[in-house]
Protein backbone atom coordinates (compact mmCIF):
# COMPACT_ATOMS: atom_id res chain seq x y z
CA UNK A 1 0.00 0.00 0.00
CA UNK A 2 1.47 3.29 -0.84
CA UNK A 3 1.96 6.01 2.08
CA UNK A 4 -1.39 8.04 0.86
CA UNK A 5 -3.33 4.97 0.78
CA UNK A 6 -3.17 3.84 -3.00
CA UNK A 7 -1.03 1.51 -4.67
CA UNK A 8 1.28 3.41 -7.21
CA UNK A 9 4.68 2.28 -8.68
CA UNK A 10 7.15 5.00 -8.61
CA UNK A 11 8.70 5.60 -12.28
CA UNK A 12 12.33 5.78 -12.68
CA UNK A 13 14.79 9.00 -12.86
CA UNK A 14 12.56 10.33 -15.30
CA UNK A 15 14.59 9.47 -18.75
CA UNK A 16 13.17 8.27 -21.78
CA UNK A 17 15.52 4.90 -21.45
CA UNK A 18 12.61 3.64 -19.65
CA UNK A 19 10.11 4.41 -22.30
CA UNK A 20 11.64 1.51 -23.52
CA UNK A 21 11.06 -0.96 -20.87
CA UNK A 22 8.11 0.20 -19.68
CA UNK A 23 6.02 2.70 -21.71
CA UNK A 24 6.31 4.89 -18.98
CA UNK A 25 6.84 8.60 -19.73
CA UNK A 26 8.61 10.72 -17.02
CA UNK A 27 10.25 14.08 -16.52
CA UNK A 28 14.20 15.12 -16.79
CA UNK A 29 12.89 16.58 -20.11
CA UNK A 30 9.95 13.56 -20.82
CA UNK A 31 10.01 12.40 -24.34
CA UNK A 32 6.87 10.10 -25.51
CA UNK A 33 7.74 6.55 -26.79
CA UNK A 34 8.11 7.51 -30.49
CA UNK A 35 10.53 10.07 -29.79
CA UNK A 36 12.32 7.56 -27.83
CA UNK A 37 12.50 4.56 -30.10
CA UNK A 38 13.26 6.81 -33.01
CA UNK A 39 16.50 8.38 -30.70
CA UNK A 40 17.41 5.08 -30.21
CA UNK A 41 17.39 3.28 -33.84
CA UNK A 42 19.26 6.56 -34.77
CA UNK A 43 22.25 6.09 -32.17
CA UNK A 44 22.46 2.01 -33.48
CA UNK A 45 22.33 3.49 -37.27
CA UNK A 46 25.82 2.22 -38.81
CA UNK A 47 26.22 6.23 -39.83
CA UNK A 48 25.06 7.58 -36.12
CA UNK A 49 27.59 9.57 -34.72
CA UNK A 50 30.02 8.06 -32.15
CA UNK A 51 30.41 10.38 -29.62
CA UNK A 52 27.92 9.94 -26.21
CA UNK A 53 27.45 13.85 -26.66
CA UNK A 54 26.35 16.34 -29.86
CA UNK A 55 28.33 18.92 -29.33
CA UNK A 56 27.02 22.87 -30.74
CA UNK A 57 28.62 26.09 -30.94
CA UNK A 58 26.25 28.62 -28.75
CA UNK A 59 28.40 31.58 -28.64
CA UNK A 60 32.66 32.22 -29.04
CA UNK A 61 33.98 29.78 -26.71
CA UNK A 62 30.83 28.61 -25.63
CA UNK A 63 29.56 25.11 -26.12
CA UNK A 64 26.62 22.66 -25.52
CA UNK A 65 26.97 19.09 -25.27
CA UNK A 66 23.41 17.39 -24.99
CA UNK A 67 23.97 14.02 -23.91
CA UNK A 68 22.90 11.06 -26.48
CA UNK A 69 20.70 8.31 -25.55
CA UNK A 70 22.05 5.64 -22.73
CA UNK A 71 21.12 3.46 -20.50
CA UNK A 72 21.15 5.31 -17.64
CA UNK A 73 20.77 9.16 -17.94
CA UNK A 74 23.78 11.43 -18.33
CA UNK A 75 23.06 14.93 -18.09
CA UNK A 76 24.05 17.69 -20.90
CA UNK A 77 27.20 19.61 -20.10
CA UNK A 78 28.57 23.41 -20.75
CA UNK A 79 31.88 23.51 -22.04
CA UNK A 80 34.12 27.50 -21.73
CA UNK A 81 37.35 27.60 -22.95
CA UNK A 82 38.85 29.99 -21.32
CA UNK A 83 42.26 31.84 -22.16
CA UNK A 84 44.26 29.17 -21.18
CA UNK A 85 41.92 26.28 -19.77
CA UNK A 86 38.24 25.11 -19.56
CA UNK A 87 35.34 24.70 -17.25
CA UNK A 88 32.92 22.72 -17.78
CA UNK A 89 29.31 22.32 -16.33
CA UNK A 90 28.38 19.20 -15.12
CA UNK A 91 29.66 15.95 -14.83
CA UNK A 92 27.31 13.09 -15.91
CA UNK A 93 26.21 9.51 -14.00
CA UNK A 94 29.87 7.76 -14.57
CA UNK A 95 33.54 8.30 -14.72
CA UNK A 96 33.48 6.86 -18.31
CA UNK A 97 30.84 9.19 -19.52
CA UNK A 98 33.18 12.21 -18.60
CA UNK A 99 35.47 10.64 -20.28
CA UNK A 100 34.26 10.34 -23.02
CA UNK A 101 33.04 13.91 -22.99
CA UNK A 102 37.05 14.93 -22.40
CA UNK A 103 38.18 13.46 -25.28
CA UNK A 104 35.36 14.61 -27.53
CA UNK A 105 36.16 18.21 -26.19
CA UNK A 106 40.12 17.88 -27.44
CA UNK A 107 38.79 16.26 -30.38
CA UNK A 108 35.92 18.30 -31.43
CA UNK A 109 36.42 21.67 -29.36
CA UNK A 110 40.09 22.80 -28.02
CA UNK A 111 43.09 21.01 -26.81
CA UNK A 112 43.21 23.25 -23.73
CA UNK A 113 43.22 21.10 -20.31
CA UNK A 114 40.04 20.90 -18.24
CA UNK A 115 40.81 23.15 -14.68
CA UNK A 116 37.21 23.39 -13.30
CA UNK A 117 33.99 21.36 -12.99
CA UNK A 118 30.87 22.71 -11.81
CA UNK A 119 28.28 20.29 -9.92
CA UNK A 120 25.15 22.31 -10.62
CA UNK A 121 23.31 20.13 -7.74
CA UNK A 122 24.20 17.16 -5.82
CA UNK A 123 21.78 14.00 -8.05
CA UNK A 124 23.99 11.32 -9.99
CA UNK A 125 23.44 12.50 -13.18
CA UNK A 126 25.44 15.18 -12.58
CA UNK A 127 28.27 14.52 -10.31
CA UNK A 128 29.03 10.55 -10.49
CA UNK A 129 31.82 11.38 -13.42
CA UNK A 130 33.65 13.81 -11.49
CA UNK A 131 36.12 11.53 -10.93
CA UNK A 132 37.07 11.20 -14.58
CA UNK A 133 38.31 14.91 -14.41
CA UNK A 134 41.03 14.53 -11.49
CA UNK A 135 42.01 11.24 -12.95
CA UNK A 136 43.19 13.38 -16.60
CA UNK A 137 46.65 14.25 -14.52
CA UNK A 138 46.11 17.57 -14.55
CA UNK A 139 45.16 20.41 -11.68
CA UNK A 140 41.47 20.31 -11.64
CA UNK A 141 38.94 22.00 -9.10
CA UNK A 142 35.59 21.11 -8.99
CA UNK A 143 33.70 24.01 -7.48
CA UNK A 144 29.64 23.54 -6.02
CA UNK A 145 27.60 25.46 -3.65
CA UNK A 146 28.59 24.25 0.37
CA UNK A 147 24.76 22.53 0.50
CA UNK A 148 25.43 20.47 -2.70
CA UNK A 149 28.95 19.47 -1.53
CA UNK A 150 27.09 18.13 1.55
CA UNK A 151 24.39 16.21 0.19
CA UNK A 152 26.79 14.90 -2.44
CA UNK A 153 28.91 13.30 0.83
CA UNK A 154 25.47 12.31 2.74
CA UNK A 155 23.47 10.70 -0.63
CA UNK A 156 25.25 9.99 -3.50
CA UNK A 157 27.13 6.64 -2.29
CA UNK A 158 24.19 5.08 -0.35
CA UNK A 159 21.68 5.75 -3.26
CA UNK A 160 23.74 3.95 -5.24
CA UNK A 161 24.69 1.46 -3.51
CA UNK A 162 20.33 0.90 -3.27
CA UNK A 163 20.19 1.30 -6.77
CA UNK A 164 23.16 -1.35 -7.97
CA UNK A 165 22.07 -4.35 -4.54
CA UNK A 166 19.58 -6.55 -6.10
CA UNK A 167 17.56 -6.95 -2.58
CA UNK A 168 17.30 -2.97 -2.03
CA UNK A 169 14.00 -1.48 -3.65
CA UNK A 170 15.94 1.10 -4.48
CA UNK A 171 15.66 4.79 -4.41
CA UNK A 172 12.95 6.91 -5.33
CA UNK A 173 13.94 8.63 -8.51
CA UNK A 174 16.81 6.32 -9.98
CA UNK A 175 16.81 3.11 -12.01
CA UNK A 176 17.37 -0.01 -10.15
CA UNK A 177 20.42 -1.47 -12.02
CA UNK A 178 20.10 -5.16 -10.47
CA UNK A 179 15.95 -5.51 -11.41
CA UNK A 180 16.23 -3.66 -14.48
CA UNK A 181 19.27 -5.70 -15.76
CA UNK A 182 17.48 -9.14 -14.75
CA UNK A 183 13.93 -7.73 -16.89
CA UNK A 184 16.27 -6.61 -19.87
CA UNK A 185 17.83 -10.24 -19.95
CA UNK A 186 14.18 -11.80 -19.52
CA UNK A 187 12.93 -9.68 -22.59
CA UNK A 188 16.32 -10.16 -24.73
CA UNK A 189 15.47 -13.85 -24.23
CA UNK A 190 11.98 -13.75 -25.91
CA UNK A 191 12.83 -11.24 -28.36
CA UNK A 192 12.03 -12.37 -31.92
CA UNK A 193 12.87 -8.92 -33.43
CA UNK A 194 16.23 -8.41 -34.83
CA UNK A 195 15.77 -4.40 -34.33
CA UNK A 196 14.13 -5.26 -30.61
CA UNK A 197 16.99 -8.02 -29.55
CA UNK A 198 19.81 -4.62 -30.97
CA UNK A 199 18.23 -2.36 -28.01
CA UNK A 200 17.76 -4.61 -25.67
CA UNK A 201 21.52 -6.37 -26.06
CA UNK A 202 22.90 -3.01 -26.20
CA UNK A 203 21.20 -1.44 -23.13
CA UNK A 204 22.24 -4.61 -20.89
CA UNK A 205 25.83 -4.08 -21.71
CA UNK A 206 25.05 -0.48 -20.85
CA UNK A 207 23.78 -1.38 -17.62
CA UNK A 208 26.69 -4.49 -16.81
CA UNK A 209 29.40 -2.09 -17.67
CA UNK A 210 27.87 0.62 -15.80
CA UNK A 211 27.21 -1.73 -12.58
CA UNK A 212 31.41 -2.92 -13.12
CA UNK A 213 32.28 -0.05 -12.96
CA UNK A 214 30.89 1.85 -9.94
CA UNK A 215 30.57 -1.34 -7.49
CA UNK A 216 33.60 0.47 -5.54
CA UNK A 217 32.19 3.87 -6.03
CA UNK A 218 33.54 6.69 -3.45
CA UNK A 219 31.77 10.42 -4.85
CA UNK A 220 34.73 13.13 -5.97
CA UNK A 221 33.65 15.29 -3.78
CA UNK A 222 34.27 19.35 -4.72
CA UNK A 223 37.13 21.29 -3.50
CA UNK A 224 36.08 24.26 -3.82
CA UNK A 225 32.86 25.57 -2.46
CA UNK A 226 30.87 28.93 -1.58
CA UNK A 227 27.60 30.03 -0.01
CA UNK A 228 26.05 32.14 -2.72
CA UNK A 229 28.54 33.47 -5.60
CA UNK A 230 31.83 32.24 -7.17
CA UNK A 231 33.68 34.64 -9.71
CA UNK A 232 36.03 33.20 -12.13
CA UNK A 233 37.39 36.14 -14.07
CA UNK A 234 38.90 35.67 -17.45
CA UNK A 235 40.66 38.30 -20.32
CA UNK A 236 37.66 40.20 -21.13
CA UNK A 237 35.35 37.91 -19.58
CA UNK A 238 33.60 36.72 -16.39
CA UNK A 239 32.19 33.45 -15.21
CA UNK A 240 29.55 34.15 -12.37
CA UNK A 241 28.89 30.87 -10.44
CA UNK A 242 25.62 31.87 -8.32
CA UNK A 243 23.39 30.07 -5.77
CA UNK A 244 19.61 32.00 -6.40
CA UNK A 245 18.02 30.20 -3.85
CA UNK A 246 16.36 26.51 -3.28
CA UNK A 247 14.74 25.00 -6.45
CA UNK A 248 15.01 21.66 -7.82
CA UNK A 249 17.14 20.84 -5.17
CA UNK A 250 18.49 22.38 -1.50
CA UNK A 251 22.11 23.59 -3.33
CA UNK A 252 21.16 24.35 -7.15
CA UNK A 253 23.39 26.77 -8.97
CA UNK A 254 24.18 28.39 -12.47
CA UNK A 255 26.47 29.73 -14.48
CA UNK A 256 26.19 32.73 -15.78
CA UNK A 257 28.74 34.64 -18.31
CA UNK A 258 27.08 38.17 -18.79
CA UNK A 259 29.57 39.36 -21.99
CA UNK A 260 28.72 36.09 -23.78
CA UNK A 261 24.93 36.30 -22.57
CA UNK A 262 24.87 32.82 -21.63
CA UNK A 263 23.66 30.74 -18.73
CA UNK A 264 23.82 27.29 -17.89
CA UNK A 265 20.88 26.05 -15.55
CA UNK A 266 21.57 22.70 -14.04
CA UNK A 267 17.83 21.26 -14.03
CA UNK A 268 16.54 24.32 -12.18
CA UNK A 269 15.74 25.76 -15.39
CA UNK A 270 15.17 23.15 -18.47
CA UNK A 271 12.59 22.18 -20.96
CA UNK A 272 10.45 19.66 -20.00
CA UNK A 273 8.63 18.30 -16.51
CA UNK A 274 10.40 19.00 -13.65
CA UNK A 275 11.27 16.59 -11.23
CA UNK A 276 10.39 17.62 -7.24
CA UNK A 277 11.92 14.10 -5.27
CA UNK A 278 14.45 16.88 -3.70
CA UNK A 279 12.91 20.02 -4.96
CA UNK A 280 11.41 22.92 -3.12
CA UNK A 281 8.06 23.99 -4.88
CA UNK A 282 6.97 26.62 -3.41
CA UNK A 283 10.21 29.07 -3.70
CA UNK A 284 11.34 27.22 -7.24
CA UNK A 285 9.54 30.18 -9.08
CA UNK A 286 11.17 32.77 -7.05
CA UNK A 287 14.46 31.34 -7.81
CA UNK A 288 13.62 31.45 -11.48
CA UNK A 289 12.19 34.90 -11.15
CA UNK A 290 15.81 35.73 -9.57
CA UNK A 291 17.71 34.11 -12.41
CA UNK A 292 15.47 35.30 -15.43
CA UNK A 293 16.74 38.93 -14.21
CA UNK A 294 19.95 38.28 -15.58
CA UNK A 295 20.78 39.39 -18.87
CA UNK A 296 20.85 35.88 -21.27
CA UNK A 297 20.57 35.55 -24.17
CA UNK A 298 20.93 31.73 -24.16
CA UNK A 299 20.37 28.68 -21.65
CA UNK A 300 22.21 25.81 -21.55
CA UNK A 301 20.06 23.09 -19.30
CA UNK A 302 20.94 20.08 -17.81
CA UNK A 303 18.18 17.88 -20.19
CA UNK A 304 17.04 18.89 -23.17
CA UNK A 305 18.35 21.13 -25.45
CA UNK A 306 19.47 24.74 -26.08
CA UNK A 307 16.82 27.69 -25.19
CA UNK A 308 17.72 30.56 -27.50
CA UNK A 309 15.05 32.54 -25.77
CA UNK A 310 12.64 31.97 -22.28
CA UNK A 311 9.07 30.78 -23.44
CA UNK A 312 10.21 27.63 -21.65
CA UNK A 313 11.70 28.72 -18.57
CA UNK A 314 8.61 31.09 -18.07
CA UNK A 315 6.17 28.37 -19.01
CA UNK A 316 8.29 25.71 -16.32
CA UNK A 317 7.98 28.82 -13.97
CA UNK A 318 4.53 29.01 -14.39
CA UNK A 319 3.50 25.70 -13.96
CA UNK A 320 5.44 24.85 -10.84
CA UNK A 321 3.80 27.60 -9.11
CA UNK A 322 -0.01 26.74 -10.51
CA UNK A 323 0.39 22.79 -9.46
CA UNK A 324 2.39 24.12 -6.29
CA UNK A 325 -1.03 26.03 -5.15
CA UNK A 326 -3.18 23.18 -6.40
CA UNK A 327 -1.29 20.79 -4.59
CA UNK A 328 -1.02 22.74 -1.27
CA UNK A 329 -4.94 23.64 -1.05
CA UNK A 330 -5.91 20.10 -2.01
CA UNK A 331 -3.52 18.71 1.08
CA UNK A 332 -4.86 21.17 3.31
CA UNK A 333 -8.31 19.83 2.34
CA UNK A 334 -7.37 16.38 3.58
CA UNK A 335 -7.56 14.75 -0.17
CA UNK A 336 -4.67 12.40 -0.76
CA UNK A 337 -2.42 11.76 -4.07
CA UNK A 338 -4.64 9.73 -5.93
CA UNK A 339 -7.79 12.50 -5.30
CA UNK A 340 -5.43 15.04 -6.41
CA UNK A 341 -4.37 12.98 -9.00
CA UNK A 342 -8.17 12.57 -10.40
CA UNK A 343 -9.25 16.57 -9.75
CA UNK A 344 -5.77 17.84 -11.03
CA UNK A 345 -5.40 17.60 -14.60
CA UNK A 346 -3.84 18.64 -17.75
CA UNK A 347 -6.94 20.88 -18.67
CA UNK A 348 -7.20 22.14 -15.79
CA UNK A 349 -3.74 23.71 -15.34
CA UNK A 350 -3.99 26.52 -16.95
CA UNK A 351 -0.26 27.18 -17.12
CA UNK A 352 -0.15 24.24 -19.76
CA UNK A 353 -2.38 26.54 -21.70
CA UNK A 354 -0.42 29.75 -22.77
CA UNK A 355 1.32 30.54 -25.62
CA UNK A 356 1.52 26.77 -26.71
CA UNK A 357 3.60 25.71 -23.91
CA UNK A 358 4.11 22.10 -23.80
CA UNK A 359 6.49 19.62 -21.89
CA UNK A 360 5.33 16.51 -23.71
CA UNK A 361 4.95 15.49 -26.97
CA UNK A 362 1.18 14.04 -26.44
CA UNK A 363 -1.97 14.82 -24.28
CA UNK A 364 -1.02 10.77 -22.56
CA UNK A 365 2.05 11.71 -22.04
CA UNK A 366 1.46 15.33 -20.55
CA UNK A 367 -1.53 13.79 -17.95
CA UNK A 368 1.13 10.92 -17.22
CA UNK A 369 3.47 13.79 -16.35
CA UNK A 370 1.68 15.67 -14.32
CA UNK A 371 0.47 12.54 -11.96
CA UNK A 372 3.78 12.05 -11.49
CA UNK A 373 4.72 15.56 -10.57
CA UNK A 374 1.28 15.36 -8.27
CA UNK A 375 2.77 12.03 -6.60
CA UNK A 376 6.74 13.32 -5.97
CA UNK A 377 5.46 17.09 -5.11
CA UNK A 378 2.71 15.80 -2.41
CA UNK A 379 5.22 15.27 0.59
CA UNK A 380 8.04 18.63 -0.60
CA UNK A 381 5.03 21.34 -0.79
CA UNK A 382 5.92 22.26 2.57
CA UNK A 383 9.39 22.77 2.27
CA UNK A 384 10.69 25.73 1.96
CA UNK A 385 13.96 25.99 4.36
CA UNK A 386 16.66 23.27 3.83
CA UNK A 387 17.99 21.83 7.39
CA UNK A 388 21.06 20.37 6.55
CA UNK A 389 19.97 16.95 5.34
CA UNK A 390 17.70 15.20 2.71
CA UNK A 391 16.28 11.22 3.19
CA UNK A 392 17.51 9.08 1.57
CA UNK A 393 14.22 8.00 0.10
CA UNK A 394 14.20 4.30 -1.08
CA UNK A 395 10.81 3.09 -2.84
CA UNK A 396 8.20 1.96 -1.15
Amino acid sequence: MHRHGHPHTHPTRRDFFANLLHGALAGAGVLEIARYRAAWAQSLAPTAASGLFEIQKVAEDVFFAQARPWALPNSNAAVFVNTSDVLVVDAHSHPAAAAALIAQIKSEITAKPVRYVVDTHFHFDHTQGNRAYLNTGNKVDIVASKTTKQLMAQLLAPRLKAALDPASPGPRGSEQVARQLEDLRQRAGKSTAAAEKAQLDQRIGQLESFAAEMKDFEPALPTITFDKTHVIKEKGYELHLEFHGLAHTAGDIVVFCPQKRVIASGDAIHPGFPTFLDAYPEPWPKTIDSVARLPFDHTLPGHGRVQHDRKDMTGQRNYIEELTEKVIAGKKAGQSVAELQRSITMASLKSLHVDGYSIAATPEAMERGVRNNIDDMYDRVEKVTFTGSEPLRLRT
